[in-house]
C-alpha cells in the first residue's frame, strides 16, 4: 500500500485515486464583483473563517509522479491585481474571443512539490467595486462546490462568522460512498459507453494554443417559464443545442445518435451513504450520457432530449463513472490505467454541456483553467443561472474552428434566447 510515503511525510492522507488524479491539472475559477469592501479585512477574515474548516486545510503533495492528499494548514493565497481597463466585467465580456486563459497552477514556495489547491484575486474597479476570482483545484471541486465555497465567500465579505466544519476525505476509489450496489454496477464496463460508436465528429486543430471561454448570457424567467410549460429542463435544451450544432456542422442525417457527457451529482442516489449525501465539499458528480436523435422540429428535439435524459438517470450511469474512474489507480503500484471503454470525445459522437444550477451572483463568472497542450482539447459549455440571467460558459481553444462554434451559438440563441 502506500504507507512507505507516510513514513516519509506524516501528513499524507491517502493518494487520490483514478477519479481524483486526473483532476490535479485543472482549476475551476468564479469571478464576481461587489461593494467596494476593505481588502486587508478580508485577508484577515478569510483566513481566520476558512482554516476554521478543515477542507481547507488540506492540499496534494506530488510524489514519484503520484499524487497525495497532505493536512497542511491553510495560508491564503490572495493576490491584489493593479487595475487596468481589461479589469473590468463589460472589457472581460468583450474580449474573451481574444483571452487566453492558461491554466495556473501554483506550487507552496517553500515545499515544491505541493500544489496549492485555492487562489484569490482581487481588483479594485472603477465605480466604487471589488472584483474577487477565486480558484479551485478540479480534484477538490466540481461545479457546484465551487459556487457553494463562494457562498463562503460572500459571507467573510459581509462580516459574517463561519463555523467550524469537519471534513471527511472521500474514501479511495469512491466505493464507500455509496452502499447495497450491485457489484455490476462498478465491475462491469457500463452498457451504454459499449454502445457509442465511433465517428470523430470534432473539428481536427493541429496544435492548439490555448483556451478562452466564451460567456452567453439571457434573461431567465422566459427560459423557466418555458419549461414549466413544456415539461423539460435547461439540461435538455442544452443537449438539443449540442446534438442540433453537432449534426449541422458535420452534415449528418438527424438519425445520427449523439451521446451527451452529462454531469450528474450522486449525492441524491438512494445509493448514497449518509456522509456522502451531506458533503459540501470534493466532486460528486459522474456522468450520464443520453444518447439522442434528431426530430422533426425544435420542440419535438427538446423534449426527445428531456425523455432520453430521464431514461438515462435510471442507468446510474454517473455512479458507474465515478467507480470505474476511482478504481483506474492501483492501490498498491498506484499506477493510474484509463477505464476501459471510458467514452472519447474526440474518436466518438459525444458531446459536452452540463447545467450546475441556481447560483447567488451579482455578474459571476464561471470558467476552467487547464493545459492546451495536443490535438485532444476539450470544447464544453458550462450553464448556471440566477434569478434574472442564465449564463453559458463555452470552454474551447483560441484557434477553435470558428464555424463550429457560430454554429453552435445559433443554435443556443435560438433556444434561449427566448423572449
Amino acid at each position: 500500500m502506500w504507507e512507505k510515503y507516510i513514513e516519509k511525510d506524516s501528513r499524507i492522507i491517502r493518494p487520490l485515486d483514478g477519479y481524483e488524479c486526473v483532476l490535479i491539472y485543472s482549476y475551476l475559477n468564479v469571478i464576481d464583483v461587489f461593494p467596494e469592501f476593505s481588502i486587508e479585512d478580508f485577508r484577515k477574515s478569510a483566513q481566520e473563517n476558512l482554516s476554521n474548516i478543515e477542507f481547507f486545510n488540506i492540499n496534494i503533495k506530488l510524489m514519484d509522479n503520484h499524487s497525495f492528499w497532505i493536512r497542511k494548514p491553510f495560508k491564503i493565497n490572495l493576490k491584489e491585481i493593479p487595475w487596468t481597463e481589461k479589469e473590468e466585467i463589460e472589457e472581460l465580456l468583450k474580449n474573451e474571443h481574444e483571452t487566453m486563459t492558461p491554466l495556473q497552477k501554483v506550487y507552496d514556495e517553500e515545499e515544491k512539490d505541493i500544489i496549492i489547491p485555492f487562489l484569490f484575486e482581487i481588483c479594485r474597479l472603477k465605480n466604487n467595486k471589488i472584483k474577487l476570482k477565486f480558484s479551485v483545484i478540479h480534484a477538490m471541486s466540481d461545479g457546484r462546490t465551487i459556487f457553494y465555497m463562494y457562498d463562503l465567500l460572500r459571507k467573510i465579505i459581509n462580516g459574517e462568522k463561519l463555523e467550524k466544519m469537519d471534513v471527511i476525505i472521500p474514501p479511495f476509489n469512491q466505493l464507500g460512498n455509496f452502499h447495497d450496489l450491485n457489484p455490476s454496477i462498478y465491475k462491469e464496463t457500463p452498457k451504454t459507453w459499449k454502445e457509442i460508436n465511433e465517428l470523430s465528429i470534432l473539428p481536427k486543430i493541429s496544435n492548439p494554443l490555448g483556451y478562452v471561454t466564451m460567456h452567453n448570457i439571457y434573461n431567465y424567467l422566459p427560459i423557466t417559464k418555458f419549461c414549466k410549460e413544456n415539461n423539460v429542463t435547461v439540461q435538455a435544451m442544452l443537449i438539443a443545442v449540442a446534438s442540433r450544432a453537432t449534426r449541422k456542422f458535420n452534415n449528418l442525417s438527424k438519425e445520427t445518435p449523439i451521446w451527451n457527457y452529462t454531469p450528474c451529482d450522486a449525492r441524491p442516489s438512494k445509493y448514497a451513504t449518509e456522509n456522502f449525501k451531506n458533503q459540501k465539499f470534493f466532486c460528486n458528480a459522474g456522468a450520464l450520457f443520453p444518447c439522442v436523435i434528431g426530430q422533426n422540429t425544435l420542440i419535438e428535439d427538446i423534449k426527445y432530449c428531456m425523455k432520453k435524459l430521464l431514461e438515462s438517470k435510471e442507468t446510474y450511469d454517473n455512479i458507474a463513472q465515478i467507480l470505474m474512474s476511482g478504481k483506474s489507480v492501483d492501490p498498491i503500484t498506484l499506477k493510474y490505467t484509463p477505464p476501459e471503454k471510458m467514452p472519447d470525445f474526440h474518436k466518438q459522437p459525444v458531446t459536452a454541456v452540463s447545467n450546475i444550477g441556481r447560483i447567488n451572483g451579482n455578474e459571476p463568472l464561471f470558467y476552467i483553467t487547464m493545459d492546451c497542450c495536443d490535438e485532444f482539447y476539450n470544447f464544453a459549455t458550462h450553464c448556471y443561472h440566477t434569478e434574472e440571467k442564465i449564463y453559458m460558459a463555452t470552454l474551447m481553444p483560441i484557434n477553435f474552428d470558428k464555424n463550429y462554434y457560430n454554429i453552435f451559438k445559433e443554435e443556443m440563441d435560438l433556444i434561449f434566447n427566448i423572449n
